[in-house]
């Protein structure tokens, strides 16, 4: 009888141990779909990027928020450039803009391009160009400048300067709609001529319209003779001097202390994916030294988009996952190259992109740029960073070997086809060409450019170039002492 008992007992027990195995199977199954589905992510959190608890060493916003370009002239044609000193030279600049804001009354009025352009080259003026559009509001309220009511007219600024030709006004560019204002003041309230003056008085780089040069209608200023500080750079990704750990650690900040749950994906090209959900995060390591991370826009309401605080948001965002210095903590020289309105889920914020200097000229990739960071309603969906490493030796002042508008002119016919790929081999180069290539050129400049390629045998030199933006879509690099091409680009 109790052998009996037992025996019953006995499979009793097993049977609860089979329901207690089942229960533990599908409380797995459930736990693991509590984790990886995206409903579940309202209820269940990832930490915060950047933990309350935490701070960062970061860019502050004026810092990074120079004008691209500086121009004066004293009304005879030639143009200074400024390289060195920007920063402090625009400081000054916006507290005699606030000078002007405090005028009792400002008129706003359109003018042409044709009149904005005799403005700054028939007198004394100074142009101080953005490089990117920023609506005019949030422009004036983060420098606070006084908003007179006539300024409701003015969308947006990409470029402010100022006219001896009206000492009483300002002019404001919005290159995106092609729009040139004149805001006009009682009185004189700035003392921006005598920055025209002083510029000009200096030893920076002459500049000339390329409608003086090379007899082309473009108001673009181009040099007629330059020097470098260096001459071609040997160079290295941040991953290249890094080590497994730092890489780890990067990937780590993205996805905080739940990072045991991340699928970690390698492909045969030796690039490493770190998936959250399915695809919710995504964070992926390149074999060429980039690093790109995704997360999807969340569903809250859209807000206003603020590009100085979506610029803050960027800026505190990179000093969180990568910081601003190299994984071997080598600082790196960056500033703010363009900068677009950018949307997701109908949910809208910016696009930044970060450029890098070599001393005292910017960097260009062949592919790719040193920094991006998209933020759309106050959160960052993209990030990517692929910053390169380099040792700058003694300064050594090269002289510059080529005239860029003898280049541009040897190199027309090259540069045609590139805009126009159907372009056949055979075809006689027509003197039309010549001329739509020189019209359409929008920026000249010196910098550096860097390769696409990342091949063991490769020296991984940058060397210095002119750089040519030909109707805002393709961006073409000439070597400064042998005026090859040795390198294009098309923009998006």
């Amino acid at each position: 009888m109790n052998k009996v008992v037992t025996n019953q007992l006995h499979k009793r027990i097993e049977k609860i141990k089979d329901i207690i195995l089942v229960v533990l199977f599908f409380s797995t199954i459930l736990l693991l779909y509590f984790f990886w589905e995206n409903q579940s992510l309202q209820n269940f959190q990832l930490p915060d990027i950047v933990s309350s608890q935490e701070e960062y060493e970061t860019i502050p916003l004026d810092d990074v928020i120079v004008p691209d370009n500086i121009y004066a002239s004293s009304g005879n044609g030639v143009y200074v450039k400024v390289y060195g000193g920007k920063r402090a030279l625009w400081q000054r600049g916006i507290a005699e803009i606030q000078k002007f804001g405090t005028a009792s009354s400002i008129f706003v009025g359109e003018i042409t391009k044709e009149q904005y352009l005799e403005a700054m080259r028939g007198f004394t003026s100074v142009q101080f160009d953005l490089g990117y559009e920023v609506p005019f509001d949030q422009f004036c309220d983060y420098y606070k400048i006084t908003r007179s009511q006539s300024f409701d007219t003015l969308e947006g600024v990409s470029a402010i300067a100022y006219s001896a030709a009206s000492s009483e006004s300002l002019f404001i560019v919005q290159e995106q709609k092609g729009k040139y204002y004149r805001l006009v003041a009682d009185s004189e309230y700035t003392q921006l001529r005598s920055i025209a003056e002083e510029i000009v008085a200096s030893d920076e780089a002459s500049y000339y319209t390329i409608s003086e040069v090379m007899g082309v209608e473009n108001a673009t200023m181009i040099p007629w003779e330059a020097s470098v500080s260096y001459g071609p750079l040997q160079w290295e990704t941040e991953r290249q001097r890094g080590t497994d750990e730092d890489v780890l650690e990067l990937a780590q900040s993205f996805f905080g202390e739940n990072f045991d749950f991340i699928r970690r994906m390698v492909d045969t090209k030796g690039n490493v994916t770190y998936m959250y959900g399915y695809g919710q995060k995504t964070f992926i390591t390149y074999a060429d030294g980039t690093f790109e991370y995704k997360e999807e826009a969340g569903n809250t309401p859209a807000g206003s988009a603020s590009f100085y605080k979506a610029l803050d948001t960027a800026l505190q965002y990179v000093s969180a996952h990568g910081s601003w210095n190299t994984f071997d903590e080598e600082d790196v020289q960056v500033f703010l190259s363009r900068a677009v309105p950018a949307e997701q889920n109908k949910q809208k914020g910016y696009r930044f992109e970060f450029g890098l200097m070599a001393g005292d000229l910017p960097v260009y990739y062949g592919q790719g740029v040193p920094l991006v960071v998209e933020v759309i309603n106050g959160h960052v969906t993209y990030y990517s960073r692929s910053l390169i490493q380099y040792d700058l030796p003694e300064v050594q002042d090269v002289g510059v070997q080529t005239n860029v508008a003898n280049v541009i002119a040897s190199n027309y016919r090259g540069i045609y086809q590139l805009l126009h790929p159907q372009t056949a081999e055979t075809d006689a180069p027509k003197e039309e060409w010549f001329d739509e290539v020189v019209a359409g050129i929008n920026d000249v400049r010196l910098g550096y450019y860097r390769a696409v390629s990342l091949d063991e045998s490769d020296e991984q030199n940058m060397v210095p170039a002119w750089v040519v933006t030909v109707d805002n879509r393709l961006r073409v690099y000439f070597d400064v002492n042998s005026g090859e091409l040795i390198g294009s680009r098309t923009l998006s």
